[in-house]
């Protein structure tokens, strides 16, 4: 459900006369109410529409996607597509044409009619685009309603591409900047509905954090219609029905400053996904729970012990930990350091602190690549190495295109949706993708040297081996690193349990199962 294109004169060149101004803001407030009630009307009106300036042009544009993704008629969409690509290469640094530009790219994949998972490869690198332009918008715009928008449509794409956990911290992080934003707010509620369907997490905690969504949604339901158009009010006024009483939240009172740090960033890895239990002493209860063993396995079974999924989901959880921990100290806690630096006269910061922000970084991005090793592990892939990036696919055709890889197409074909998260998010964070920066970062503080810096950022004396960085913007960008590798986390989890409920259901009888003890209690750690 994206927002409307806008139609407010911020785009307006500095030629425009009033008189101009005057004929297009009645203009534009005269085709946005009649985008919904007669789109193909809307189209007339913006026909012979110019597009030398800016304004017109974006009007133009913006007029002829929307109206065209209700038409669902594709020339439509693809005109107002190429004129918005004209005003982004025109005007490189204004948000609301790239903003306008994602919402046109949306479209185009949206009228793609959907008939197998072959779908998310054939409109892969329009919705890629899509959300490069979306995070540049919500994290770069100084408007907060605009950057409000922007997230929840990112939000709105991660949904559409069962990227359920992400969906969550782009709403979260929508309404945070915009506490009004009844769009975001019913789609974070969606999110754990969703969780409340499947079995996932705790269905109370849940369920109350959902009915605080609610709650505050019905508050400002009008914006729905301003947001996002009088079809989606249809729609999401339905979640207003029902109960609205808000449950009990999990008590923070007592909670550590390290468990607070979790909970704000919703970094807990638990599959409640925010509410995290505290009375639990082991809260990062997320686990694989049974495999039912003659179905796994690279090499043929010849013993009866326990798989080795568990061991490596035990250390990709313990590495994703760690890092986790490495953040929290880094930022907030001040370490006893008995090394002596040199200052580089640059306003550089150097010091354990900043080490660990980097090994945060570092560790936690590499836990993507052990996420593959793991998917092959689990789906019998020859080899004892994988690549985040590539394991989802098999070898491009020689027109380029994609196509799942071989060992994993009857998975997703049969629909296994994690997979198409994890796929998904492969693409983001290769290069051009929006996530792509954390694995820069990555890459920068492994093979060359990474200095962060509190004022400024640059080096005393430039080196291309050395890269800097603010460091407010490196912690922000670990954050959103931790919540991004814990997402994945979270598919291959649910991965695992789709494949294995899958397995059952093929079985169609009783299953001998193996229990696998907790490793606390093995070892006596836990009373």
């Amino acid at each position: 459900m994206a927002k409307k294109a806008n139609t407010s004169m911020k785009s307006a060149s500095p030629e425009e006369l009033l008189p101009v101004a005057v004929l297009f803001a009645e203009l534009a407030e005269s085709i946005g109410a009649k985008i919904d009630s007669d789109p193909t009307g809307a189209v007339e009106m913006v026909k012979n529409m110019r597009t030398d300036l800016i304004s017109f042009g974006s009007l133009k544009g913006g007029t002829l996607i929307d109206a065209g993704a209700l038409l669902r008629d594709k020339s439509v969409i693809d005109e107002g597509v190429a004129i918005m690509r004209s005003l982004v290469e025109r005007m490189h640094e204004n948000l609301q044409v790239k903003y306008n530009l994602a919402n046109g790219l949306i479209a185009q994949s949206d009228v793609v009619t959907y008939k197998s998972p072959a779908w998310y490869l054939v409109t892969a690198d329009q919705r890629r685009e899509a959300r490069v332009l979306f995070e540049k918008v919500g994290r770069g715009s100084g408007n907060e309603s605009v950057g409000s928008t922007a997230l929840t449509n990112i939000g709105n794409a991660f949904w559409k591409a069962h990227r359920w956990a992400e969906a969550y911290d782009a709403y979260s992080d929508a309404i945070r900047i915009d506490p009004t934003n009844a769009v975001a707010l019913t789609g974070a509620a969606r999110v754990l509905h969703r969780c409340i369907r499947l079995g996932i997490g705790q269905a109370a905690c849940l369920q109350n954090v959902a009915r605080r969504h609610i709650e505050q949604a019905r508050q400002h339901v009008n914006r729905i219609k301003e947001l996002a158009g009088a079809k989606a009010m249809e729609e999401l006024s339905l979640m207003f029905s029902g109960d609205p009483k808000q449950g009990s939240l999990p008590d923070m009172s007592k909670a550590s400053d390290y468990q607070r740090f979790v909970a704000s960033h919703r970094l807990a890895l638990t599959a409640t996904i925010e509410g995290q239990n505290l009375s639990m002493k082991r809260w990062d209860s997320l686990r694989i729970e049974s495999l039912i063993q003659s179905a796994i396995a690279i090499e043929p079974i010849t013993s009866s012990g326990v798989p080795p999924l568990f061991a490596m989901f035990n250390i990709m959880k313990a590495d994703f930990l760690a890092a986790r921990l490495l953040a929290f100290r880094g930022m907030t806690e001040k370490a006893e350091d008995s090394g002596e630096y040199s200052d580089t006269l640059d306003y550089a910061l150097y010091g354990i602190d900043q080490s660990l922000l980097l090994l945060a970084q570092r560790s936690c991005i590499d836990v993507l690549d052990k996420i593959a090793v793991a998917t092959s592990e689990y789906f019998g892939i020859p080899g004892k190495y994988a690549n985040f990036s590539s394991r989802w696919f098999g070898d491009k055709t020689k027109g380029g295109e994609r196509h799942w890889h071989p060992l994993l197409e009857e998975a997703v074909n049969r629909g296994n949706v994690a997979l198409v998260a994890l796929a998904e998010l492969s693409l983001d964070i290769e290069s051009g993708g929006a996530l792509f920066q954390k694995k820069a970062l990555r890459h920068s503080s492994t093979h060359r040297f990474t200095v962060l810096h509190d004022e400024g950022c640059s080096a005393s004396r430039a080196s291309e081996l050395v890269e800097h960085y603010r460091a407010r913007e490196f912690e922000s960008q670990l954050i959103s690193s931790l919540q991004l590798v814990r997402a994945a986390l979270l598919y291959f989890v649910e991965m695992v349990r789709i494949e294995e409920a899958e397995k059952r259901k093929q079985l169609k009888g009783f299953v001998p199962s193996i229990e696998v003890p907790k490793h606390h209690y093995i070892r006596g750690h836990d009373d």
